[in-house]
């Protein structure tokens, strides 16, 4: 049996047709565990909806406390020998999973991976193409990895064995950990697994919706700084791997810290308290690891001065639209 995770928050607008495309999956032996984070919109009565229509969906309701603890919630009661992440806005095929269980159970795999699709919300698309299936040693599986241009949704793509969560050593989401979250998790999954297999096919869509958050919409919360700790735990986990170039993601570390920093500044008066710890990062790692030029001249300014990287910044982005708490 598959176990399905789908953490819901405030999904009213596509959930339907994400938990449809759940139910109708050609590979039927599924749990498909909804866990309602806190949501405030009718997510909770859809999920319950859904769960008495098919016996198959189990919903679990609690408190908002971000994605990492409701995976966990979800792991809690998982009762399947395989696991998999969808999120609430997304939409898989039809055949994902008996595909990627096919896979499995014919390679012994402890990861499947599948290709995937980014497309807007309320759009479709299919893929035609080869379905060339290529097993990836560890080490390739973590550069694609960390090279993969969708920087969230590490989760999604996948099949693992439960196995990878239980056996000693367990592995759980870190619920202090708010951003890269599902980065992190997917490294360390990677670390434990002898066996990895990749399949082009795109069964996996993410949807790119118009309610999604603005970066700086989560500014305000000291906890979403976290995201710098989920990078740096990564780089941790993968420096001393000789087959693994980290310098990309030191530079979207350092990029995240710039960035935040300047959303800081700008709105000092009530984050006084984080622009002196975001520019304690401006020297977590030397410039001589750096291979963007532009970053580190961008590092050379803000560490001389401060105001001077800010109206740089500010004058770079005077064409862009303006963010504020209130958007």
């Amino acid at each position: 049996m598959i176990s399905i995770i789908v953490p819901v928050y405030n999904a009213e607008n596509y959930l339907v047709k994400c938990l449809n495309d759940l139910r109708y999956q050609t590979y039927h032996k599924l749990e498909i565990i909804l866990v309602d984070d806190g949501s405030t919109d009718a997510s909770g009565q859809i999920c319950e909806r859904f769960a008495r229509a098919d016996s198959r969906f189990k919903v679990i309701h609690k408190k908002r406390n971000g994605l990492s603890s409701a995976y966990n919630a979800g792991l809690l009661i998982a009762k399947g020998k395989y696991v998999s992440f969808v999120s609430s806005m997304d939409r898989v095929d039809e055949v994902m999973f008996e595909n990627l269980i096919s896979l499995m159970l014919k390679t012994q795999a402890e990861i499947i991976i599948c290709g995937y699709i980014e497309e807007d919300f309320g759009s479709n698309s299919k893929y035609i193409g080869p379905h060339q299936v290529i097993e990836w040693q560890r080490e390739e599986a973590l550069q694609k990895e960390l090279n993969r241009k969708k920087q969230y949704g590490f989760m999604n793509n996948k099949l693992f064995l439960m196995d990878l969560f239980k056996q000693p050593p367990s592995l759980r989401f870190d619920p202090t950990i708010y951003l890269f979250e599902d980065l992190l998790m997917c490294i360390q999954c990677f670390l434990k697994s002898e066996k990895i297999i990749y399949t082009p096919t795109p069964y996996y869509h993410y949807v790119k919706s118009p309610y999604l958050f603005t970066f700086s919409s989560f500014i305000t919360d000291k906890e979403n700084l976290s995201g710098l700790t989920a990078l740096s735990r990564v780089i941790e986990l993968c420096e001393d791997l000789a087959e693994i170039n980290v310098i990309k993601l030191k530079e979207q570390y350092m990029t995240f810290n710039l960035e935040l920093l300047m959303y800081a500044y700008e709105q000092k008066i009530s984050h006084g308290w984080m622009v002196n710890d975001l520019k304690k990062n401006l020297y977590h790692y030397k410039l001589s690891e750096l291979n963007d030029k532009k970053l580190q001249m961008n590092y050379l300014v803000a560490r001389s001065s401060l105001k001077l990287s800010y109206l740089i910044w500010k004058l770079k982005r005077k064409d862009q639209p303006s963010y504020d708490n209130d958007n």
